[in-house]
């Protein structure tokens, strides 16, 4: 079992030095076209993301208490009235002093040196449940918020809700095509591949056959090939994934903090894989019955 082992991998790394540019150039392209994929599911994954914890900080709605109502009774009824209302998760309540402390951390106090009091109000923040971070659930909530006696004002990020709501799935759906795409693309090329190393040393295998191999055996060096040369093209992958990643790090600090790269990098290459031994079985059973 040892040395049937060993004799699969020294076959299919045997398939690398018999044709040195053409293992390359299938390196290189296998890279570019992993890039592109790299590309592709980092913008699927920031767009999804995008819908999920930053929807959440997104759809968060402000609620500033009449003035009348700031007394400490009148601040503790609003807010069990705004945990009440259908569709709330969370109520978060601000005083006067975090507000100005959050203004701070924010602008600096430059802007409020020369003032003798806090001019800032109450407010709380109100956090939607997850079926109702929509614009029009968002939208919904502040209409309801607004028609309390005790609130003067209530917002929220509606437009930006708005955007999402549009634009996430046709991106998603859009970056699901090209990544199918690009798929199609690599196994194109290691079917190539696999398929030349299979012609220069067609005679090999016909001999392979005629002495009883079964498929299986003749199929796993050059199925390892495939793979391999999957892999090292999807390195190159993984490097672009990692640029792309401190690209998108230096022109949004939080959106990186989202995603996780080891994990979008390992689905850079188990897919990468699972599409070259995929494309390597199929090449070598149609060359095998005559088909190729």
């Amino acid at each position: 079992m040892k040395y049937q082992i060993g004799y699969l991998f020294a076959e299919a790394f045997r398939g690398f030095r018999s044709d040195k540019f053409l293992s390359v150039t299938s390196v290189i392209t296998i890279g570019i076209c992993t890039s592109v994929f790299a590309g592709l599911l980092l913008a699927f994954a920031l767009v999804r993301s995008l819908g999920g914890t930053e929807k959440a900080s997104e759809s968060v709605v402000r609620v500033f208490p009449n003035p009348l109502s700031e007394t400490q009774g009148a601040l503790e009824s609003l807010e069990a009235k705004l945990r009440r209302l259908p569709g709330v998760d969370s109520v978060l309540f601000v005083s006067k002093d975090d507000a100005l402390e959050e203004f701070k951390r924010d602008f600096g106090d430059e802007m409020i040196r020369s003032l003798e009091s806090n001019p800032l109000p109450h407010s709380f923040q109100v956090f939607p449940a997850a079926g109702y971070r929509s614009a029009s659930q968002g939208k919904l909530l502040v209409d309801r918020i607004r028609l309390m006696e005790e609130v003067e004002e209530a917002s929220a990020n509606t437009l930006y809700l708005s955007w999402l709501d549009k634009w996430r799935l046709p991106v998603q759906v859009g970056s699901s095509l090209l990544m199918l795409l690009v798929a199609g693309a690599l196994a194109l090329i290691i079917h190539n591949a696999v398929k030349l190393n299979l012609y220069s040393r067609r005679i090999l295998v016909e001999n392979m056959k005629y002495c009883g191999a079964g498929e299986m055996f003749i199929l796993a060096p050059f199925l390892l090939e495939g793979v391999l040369l999957g892999l090292c093209g999807s390195l190159i992958g993984v490097g672009a994934l990692a640029f792309l990643m401190g690209l998108s790090r230096l022109i949004s600090p939080e959106l990186p903090a989202q995603i996780q790269f080891w994990a979008c990098a390992g689905a850079l290459l188990f897919s990468t894989a699972a599409i070259a031994a995929v494309a390597s079985a199929r090449t070598v059973h149609a060359f095998l019955r005559g088909n190729a």
